[in-house]
């Protein structure tokens, strides 16, 4: 992800690793801060980063790794990037559970993608030249 190409203002490359998760969640919290989001929306977001970020770790590279991400905000938008395979979590990955059932009946997996769906009031993916693109506005 490039600052001038994408017009992001905050931008950090972590390394795809659990232990660099809190890191990322500060830097995306200081930086949505800075850009005058309120605390509940600063909230969503940083549940919605810690989501993709073990996705792209857990799903995308098969664990901590030596790949890196990329954590970005432009204004009320989150951006995420990786180099993991192409996944589209608008589109692929396990149907949203519904929402009709008792927790203890939710199958395995499918709430974080359903999360990062839902939490925005904005989603968008592009897949390019490598890399997987999240963008997240957040009003």
């Amino acid at each position: 992800m490039d600052e001038k190409e994408t017009g992001i203002t905050h931008l950090l490359r972590f390394p795809a690793r659990r232990d660099a998760i809190p890191g990322a969640m500060a830097f995306a919290a200081m930086a949505l801060n800075r850009a005058g989001l309120a605390p509940g929306l600063v909230a969503r977001a940083e549940l919605i980063l810690e989501e993709l970020l073990r996705n792209s770790i857990l799903h995308g590279y098969g664990g901590d790794s030596a790949h890196d991400v990329w954590v970005g905000v432009r204004g009320q938008v989150l951006c995420y990037e990786d180099a993991a395979p192409p996944f589209d979590p608008l589109t692929e990955g396990p149907a949203p559970p519904d929402p009709g059932l008792p927790p203890d009946e939710l199958p395995v997996g499918g709430i974080g993608l359903l999360l990062i769906r839902q939490l925005g009031s904005a989603v968008a993916y592009t897949y390019s030249a490598g890399h997987n693109r999240i963008e997240i506005t957040l009003q």
